[in-house]
């Protein structure tokens, strides 16, 4: 049997490592925000580049979101089932939303590069 002792200490180590978790999400973050400020920098040298940079930045926002809810929900867990429950789920969030966003990027990449590759005319004159 879990003593009262024992299930406190579990509850706190769920909501340090949801602590933690947030804490790198965080972090993570503040990268993102770099890149996006190079990217808006290098734009108009390179203005393909926005079509990708909306699709990274909107991918990039969902993917942050989840994170948030899975931290916000971790710190919720009360013992190792709930922490399993709670991560099993997110993993396969994880992977649906990887999957969409794949598909996604490939058929703008597609597009954009149709559109920048264009078979030269035969018309005879």
């Amino acid at each position: 049997m879990v003593t009262e002792e024992e299930n406190e200490d579990e509850k706190q180590f769920f909501k340090d490592l949801s602590a933690t978790e947030e804490q790198a999400v965080q972090e993570v973050r503040g990268f993102e925000e770099n890149y996006y400020s190079l990217i808006q920098a290098m734009m108009p040298a390179l203005p393909w580049l926005a079509d990708f940079n909306k699709k990274l930045q909107s991918y990039t926002e969902q993917n942050f979101a989840a994170a948030y809810e899975f931290t916000r929900e971790l710190s919720q867990a009360k013992d190792m089932q709930d922490f399993a429950r709670i991560h099993t789920a997110y993993i396969q969030k994880c992977l649906q939303s990887s999957a969409a966003q794949m598909a996604d990027f490939v058929e703008t990449y597609t597009n954009v590069a149709s559109g920048a590759i264009k078979a030269p005319s035969l018309h005879s004159e």
